[in-house]
């Protein structure tokens, strides 16, 4: 319908990927590769690249990759590839990920640094020559052509084997075999084998694996926790009611345990209470000592009951003329006084009088008058300044 087609015009059958602009290669010549690594953004010198993305070329073989010397890294899923030859200039490639291909058999000629091979969906029926493969620690041959327990035996000899993937195959054979072949991997740690016929004849298969394989952490869909494998080597050791008997063990030890973590926090707490209650004390000592108060204000000190009652006193006596004090000092002394004595505090002031008892309202202690003593050796006055000259 040309109406249709006006919306939604037809989707092309092939979309080439955007981030490569070089043809579909089916020969990997040395001048593609150079242009290669120069479009991806590596060094066109062979020797200086440590990875090579090859995946989706259409390659059908592996050639003209011997100066390509400092490989770690190749990468060449869904290709052709019929085998794996070619490596031998890559000393130290350490992983190979050939997944997807048409490949029939494992070649002998992979570089012995080899940690991790990845030849998921091909057509291999047989694991070979893999033990010259002292490093190998990862193995992916999930959906592939494996038949039987032989065909896997020489991973037996792969000592740093750690993880192995024989997903979705169809290895089948004695399973008493099969437990005993894979505890024969001292380092093995990750293991699929879910999809294989020996699997489901194989009597409680989780548990006799986890028991047979001490290292092993991850089977199939699933981590091994502890609690998992404290029932599975008890029921391996004594049947269903070890099997009982051990995960009760295991709570009761779980259960203490928090106990005790808890016991510990309310004890460190309760420490913390403590040691903060006494350096609060010790803090309002201190600030008793320096005359403050809890609050952290200044509490000045008493004064002795002498000095405010001589201080009561001297203010009932009136300023000599020329003397007098400023209202407010008046006003405040009063007020201290009204607060230390009481009833002295509204006492009468009265006149000043000399030592010999008379009143006097001159500017001289004797009563000569304004103009003050002349006398050199008067006993109130003392001598003037002009005597004392």
């Amino acid at each position: 319908d040309p109406a249709v087609s006006l919306f939604f015009p037809p989707r092309p059958l092939y979309l080439p990927p955007p981030s490569s602009h070089l043809p579909m290669a089916t020969e990997m010549t040395a001048a593609w590769l150079k242009a290669h690594c120069k479009e991806q953004g590596h060094y066109t010198t062979p020797a200086l690249n440590d990875k090579l993305f090859l995946h989706f070329k259409g390659f059908d073989r592996i050639q003209n990759l011997e100066p390509y010397t400092g490989l770690k890294a190749l990468f060449l899923e869904g290709n052709g590839l019929e085998e794996l030859e070619g490596l031998g200039g890559c000393l130290e490639l350490r992983c190979l990920f050939a997944q997807q291909n048409m490949l029939h058999t494992i070649s002998p000629g992979l570089p012995a640094a080899l940690s991790t091979l990845n030849v998921s969906n091909n057509s291999i029926s047989l694991l070979e020559n893999l033990a010259h493969l002292p490093d190998l620690q990862t193995l992916q041959a999930s959906h592939c052509k494996l038949k039987d327990l032989s065909s896997i035996r020489e991973l037996v000899s792969c000592k740093a084997l750690s993880c192995v993937d024989l997903q979705q195959n169809k290895i089948d054979g004695d399973p008493e075999e099969m437990v005993a072949l894979f505890a024969a991997m001292p380092a093995l740690a990750c293991l699929y084998m879910q999809g294989n016929p020996v699997v489901s004849s194989v009597r409680q298969y989780r548990k006799r694996m986890i028991a047979s394989i001490p290292t092993l952490s991850y089977l199939d869909d699933r981590p091994v926790f502890a609690l998992e494998r404290t029932c599975a080597e008890a029921w391996a050791e004594g049947g269903l009611e070890a099997e009982k008997a051990a995960r009760k063990a295991y709570k009761d030890a779980e259960e203490a345990k928090a106990r005790r973590d808890h016991d510990y926090l309310s004890r460190m707490r309760e420490e913390a209470r403590v040691a903060r209650a006494q350096l609060a004390e010790e803090g309002k000592t201190a600030m008793v000592d320096v005359g403050m108060d809890s609050d952290g204000e200044w509490e000045p000190e008493e004064e002795p009951p002498e000095l405010v009652a001589a201080r009561a006193k001297l203010a009932q006596f009136d300023a000599r003329p020329g003397e007098e004090e400023p209202p407010e000092l008046t006003k405040a002394r009063a007020a201290a006084a009204a607060d230390a004595g009481g009833a002295d505090a509204t006492t009468e002031t009265r006149e000043w009088q000399s030592l010999g008892g008379g009143a006097v309202d001159s500017g001289s202690r004797c009563g000569a008058g304004p103009g003050g003593c002349e006398s050199p050796s008067c006993a109130d006055c003392g001598p003037t300044e002009g005597a004392r000259r």
